[in-house]
Parts: C-alpha cells; structure tokens; sequence
C-alpha cells in the first residue's frame, strides 16, 4: 500500500513552487493557442451546447443542441461563461482556468515525485513534445478548453493527493474529475484501485498475506477514507447520474444503432482499434519499454520512490486496459463477422484507450525529470542550468511540429475569411429561427451564425436517439441529392419539397448544387440559397 507522507520524501525547498506553476500554466497556455487558434477543434461543441444549456431560445430548433447534456457539470460551470460573454471570450477564460488547474496538479504530483521544483516544468515540455509526435487513439491533454482538460486536472491532483496521504483531497478532486468527464474520471479511478490491489498482492507476497491485509484494514477503518469515499461518490453523482440516464433510457434497438453508429462510423480513430494506425502500435510499444528501462534507471537511484512505484503500476494498469480493448476490437471487418461483435461493440464505446494515451506519455516524462534532477552521471552530462535548454528546446520544438493542427478547420486564410463573412452574413440578415443546411466543413458555423443547422457532421449528439436520428439525417440528405439530381441542378420543385420536408430554409454551398432557387449571398467559396420562398 502507500506509505504514509514523508517517509521517503526528501526536504522540500524552502522557496516556493508557484514561480514554476505561473511557468508550467504560460507553456500550457502558450502550446495551446498555437497548437488550436480559437475556436479549438471541440470548443463550437462545448461553448455552443453550453449556451443553449442555458438558453435554450439560442438557437432553437438545433437538433444537436437540445439533444441529451452528457457534459452537464462543464455546461453549468465554465459554460456559464457564454451567457455574460462572447464564445471567443469565454474560450479563453475556459482555458486559463483549465490549465492553470493542470498545472498547479501537474506541479504538485511533479514535485512529490522529485522533489525537484522546476521538476515539472521540464516533465511539461518533454510530455508536450511527446505529444507532439503522435498519439495511440486520438487522445490530447493540451489544446482548446473542454470539459477532459478539466478532467485530467483533477485526476493528477487526486493522484498528488493520494501519495502525499491526503485522502479527503484525494476523494474530492477525483470525484470532481468524474463529474466533469465521466469517462476520464472513471477510467483513471479503475487503474488506480487496480494499483493499490496490486500493492497489497505484492506486499502480501514481501511480508505476508495476513500482516498486508491487517495494514488494509487498519487503512480502511480510518475515518478520513470514509469521508474521502463519501466525497467522491457525492461529487461523481453529478457527472453520472446524467450520463447513466442518458444510456439507461434507450430502447435497446435505438442502443444497437447508436452503439455501431458510433464506434465503427463516427469515432473509429478513437474506439475501433482495427483503424489505428501501425505507426501508433509501433511507438507505444517502443514508449512503453522506455517507460520500463527509465522506471528501471529511478528505482536504481539513491532514494527510493514508493510514489513513482504507485503511478507506474496505475499507468501500467491503464495499459492492461487498454490491451484487452485492443483484443475485444481485433477482429474480421465489416464488424458484423466478429463473434460476439455486439458485447465487443458495446464494450468499446467506453473509450479503453483513451487513460493509456494520455497517462503513458506524462509516466515518461515524469521520469525523464526525476533523472534529469538528481542522477549523477546524467548531472554531469547536463548540468542543472542546462536544464532551462532542454526545456526551451523541447517546448519549441513541440510548437514547431504543433502549430495549428488542433484547428477547426483546414482552410486558407481567403476560404477562411469568405467563410467568417458568410456567418455575419447569416447573423445579421436571417431571421433568428432559421433552420440552415451548412456544408460538412461547417465545425464553426453555429460559433460565427449563431443560427440553427439542420445536421452537422461534426455536432452528433451523445444519447442513443440522438446518434440514429444524426444518422438517419445525414442518410436523408445523401439520398435526396442522389434521387433529384438532374444532370445540371437541383429544379425548384425538388428543393420545395427539400424545405417542406424538413423545414430547411437556407441552403449554404461550397460545391453543393447548383439549385434552383434565389441566390441571396456570394462570396468567392460560398453561396447561400433560400429554399423557404419557393
């Protein structure tokens, strides 16, 4: 089990740790602008549904938008923020607080392992580089402001918490982790509590199965665990009730279809292990041996490091996870030929990859720091005002290989600027209950418009109803341009009948068309038609 605080910790530094929490949390925020110029690739999903959530006459009529809340908490707190500001504003509130949150964890859980200060601006700049070279399943830590970021935060000032013996903390913060993601604060709890399982396996097998289990006991009847239990299930609520009545209140045909909706059509590069790429296996598994050779290098050092002992056996727990996720996906496609392909499928849209991506490369960095602080030989090779270099060139060279990537687009600055002039357009000139159909393109458009769209690829709801009817709109939509094509447009009668059917009032085009219907705005990439006065 965790030994109690101090018993392997050296003397703290009198000088303060927040100089290097000011440091990690302007790197944090300076990777994330560079890396996501707001809007970020999530940020319309989350500040958008956060206003509706709290207005819902914003845009009303946006199917998306009055879909089921997963994210409840996230809305009713930093999606607050939409109500009395703008989305741009609100986005860059949203992500001081997230990453000032990360890195005051990030320090602490740092310098608990080190005892090295500066020990977690060095671990922040290699995770970030390594973050920057690629990922297993699609998962990122530092980029736009969403409710995972929030997530993570708490989840390493639970962990922090925990080694430092302060349960209560420890309670808090994680059961604040579940209840802004759910699934980031639930995964991170199972790998925890498998750790501490394999904890007392292994100190029933150093010093006996009844003195190990005396010592759980004895943990177990403190008061401070029941009160840290007690905080994190009051907390966790928040987060789980909402999405378990979300699941739970299905019809289970509507579940079958959103389940395969979205593991194998809509989010295949987080959840369908068949989609990732061989470069991704190829390096965690070369990450995953340097994390064994360096933990390896640690324990071999001159103090001995029970915390770093407990993080290593959570993350290697996450990977165990992600694994057997690996063997449920393995399989023949189309998914239909795998046996048992529905429990498979039912048990891959619970993201098991998603804590090992993360938590592999932040376990590689936080060790890479601690051999960096206080191994000899490595000293001498680099000596601790080095270190400042090491830094400043691992963090430029992740804004290098970063920049922009986690944009919502991929337009250039004149497509850009025609599609930010066309969303004014609609702002200023539609009436407030529009129903629009935007182009595939259109992640911003509900940000820029404000006007409701009539499905977006991107928007797909959470609850099971939600997914098939995002789905079943999209199908909609690709079956009527096949049927009512006419070799040159589509006739005035079939883009009536697109409106009445579905109560469509604009149409936004890129390549879309042409239709036969009044061009009402036009620009050098777009037109807008109105379909409503036909």
């Amino acid at each position: 089990m965790l030994d109690t605080p101090g018993k392997f910790r050296l003397q703290r530094p009198d000088r303060s740790f927040f100089v290097p929490i000011f440091c990690l949390w302007m790197g944090f925020l300076g990777f994330s602008f560079c890396h996501a110029p707001i809007p970020g690739v999530n940020e319309p999903h989350y500040l958008t549904k956060s206003l509706h959530c709290w207005d819902t006459s914003w845009c009303a009529g946006d199917f998306f938008l009055e879909s089921s809340n997963a994210h409840l908490v996230f809305y009713r707190t930093v999606g607050a923020l939409t109500v009395v500001t703008s989305f741009a504003t609100s986005a860059t509130i949203g992500r001081m607080l997230a990453y000032l949150l990360l890195a005051a964890a990030w320090q602490s859980l740092s310098t608990r392992l080190s005892d090295d200060r500066w020990s977690g601006c060095l671990s922040a700049a290699v995770f970030l580089l390594l973050a920057s070279v690629g990922n297993f399943s699609g998962e990122w830590l530092v980029g736009g402001v969403e409710a995972k970021v929030f997530a993570y935060g708490f989840v390493l000032a639970g962990l922090a918490a925990l080694l430092n013996g302060k349960l209560w903390q420890a309670g808090l913060t994680l059961g604040c982790g579940v209840a802004m993601h759910p699934l980031v604060g639930l995964w991170a709890v199972v790998a925890m509590s498998l750790a501490v399982v394999w904890s007392v396996l292994n100190d029933c097998r150093r010093h006996g199965s009844h003195t190990a289990i005396a010592a759980v006991l004895q943990f177990l009847y403190r008061r401070e665990v029941l009160l840290a239990a007690v905080l994190f299930v009051s907390f966790s609520a928040f987060g789980i009730v909402p999405a378990l009545t979300s699941v739970l209140s299905a019809d289970p045909k509507l579940s079958f279809q959103a389940n395969y909706i979205q593991v194998f059509y809509r989010l295949p590069h987080h959840l369908d292990p068949m989609k990732f790429k061989a470069a991704a296996y190829a390096g965690y598994c070369l990450l995953s041996l340097v994390a064994w050779m360096l933990n390896r290098q640690v324990r071999a050092g001159v103090v001995d490091r029970p915390g770093l002992s407990f993080l290593s056996r959570t993350i290697a727990c996450s990977g165990i996870i992600a694994f057997i996720g690996v063997l449920i996906g393995l399989g023949p496609r189309p998914p239909v030929e795998m046996p048992y392909y529905e429990l498979r499928m039912n048990l891959l849209k619970f993201y098991p990859f998603r804590m090992f991506d993360v938590a592999l490369p932040i376990l590689v960095s936080i060790q890479i720091a601690i051999l960096l602080s206080e191994r000899r030989l490595l000293c001498i090779i680099l000596p601790g005002k080095s270190r400042t270099v090491v830094v400043a060139v691992c963090f430029a060279a992740a804004l290098y290989l970063n920049a922009g990537r986690g944009s919502i687009d991929r337009m250039t600055e004149a497509q850009r600027a025609d599609w930010v002039g066309l969303c004014d357009w609609v702002r200023t000139k539609t009436p407030r209950n529009s129903l629009i159909l935007t182009p595939k393109e259109s992640r911003s458009f509900k940000w820029f418009a404000e006007r409701s769209e009539y499905v977006a690829f991107k928007d797909c709801p959470q609850d099971a109803a939600g997914i098939v009817e995002w789905n079943n709109r999209l199908k909609f939509l690709k079956q009527w341009g096949e049927d009512n094509w006419n070799g040159k447009s589509y006739s005035a009668a079939a883009t009536k009948q697109l409106h009445e059917t579905t109560g469509i009032a604009y149409v936004v085009s890129s390549r879309w068309g042409p239709f036969d219907a009044p061009i009402v705005y036009e620009n050098e990439t777009y037109r807008i038609y109105q379909i409503d006065v036909l």
